[in-house]
């Protein structure tokens, strides 16, 4: 059975997000971080606070910037941020990923059209944004939702808004 595709002018975040959204607290070890997204083979996630509100946003990029060096400058195609990170690197020592995610987020709403998605993407060189609701974090629209629904691969209607799951320490205390 054939299911007729909706109208990109149509879709809304709601609709293509991923949920629940896989974030972690801002006292995460970075190193549980990095293997978090090399085992689920993401580039990032959000970062929230104790209400689930998103205060940042972790990714490849911000690890990267961490762990400094010539080839990831390379990779990165820019200069490395400086900063006391450099001198001390975080993912040996235990640092946390409040001393290396990026704020503040950039975050959408659940109405928020898939082409407004698109073009904070490609301006804010993101490639993720965090859907929330009162600021609390309800999924994760990424680049590849993006092209998704542009490719009229999306079929089914709005999905159901759930908590996120938490990985780190701070998640087991709740």
């Amino acid at each position: 059975m054939h299911r007729a595709r909706r109208r990109i002018d149509e879709v809304r975040a709601a609709d293509i997000m991923s949920t629940p959204a896989i974030a972690c607290r801002p006292d995460t070890l970075v190193e549980d971080v990095t293997g978090l997204l090399a085992d689920r083979e993401i580039s990032g996630i959000p970062v929230v606070n104790g209400d689930g509100e998103v205060v940042g946003v972790i990714s490849e990029r911000d690890l990267a910037h961490a762990l400094g060096g010539p080839l990831m400058r390379l990779v990165l195609r820019g200069p490395v941020r400086t900063g006391p990170f450099l001198r001390d690197p975080v993912s040996r020592n235990g640092g946390r990923v409040q001393d290396i995610m990026t704020i503040p987020a950039i975050l959408a709403h659940p109405e928020t059209p898939v082409h407004t998605l698109a073009e904070i993407m490609v301006k804010e060189q993101v490639n993720r944004i965090p859907i929330v609701r009162a600021r609390r974090l309800i999924g994760v629209v990424t680049r590849g939702d993006v092209l998704a629904a542009v490719a009229g691969l999306i079929h089914g209607g709005t999905k159901p808004e759930q908590p996120a799951m938490l990985i780190g320490p701070s998640s087991r205390d709740d």
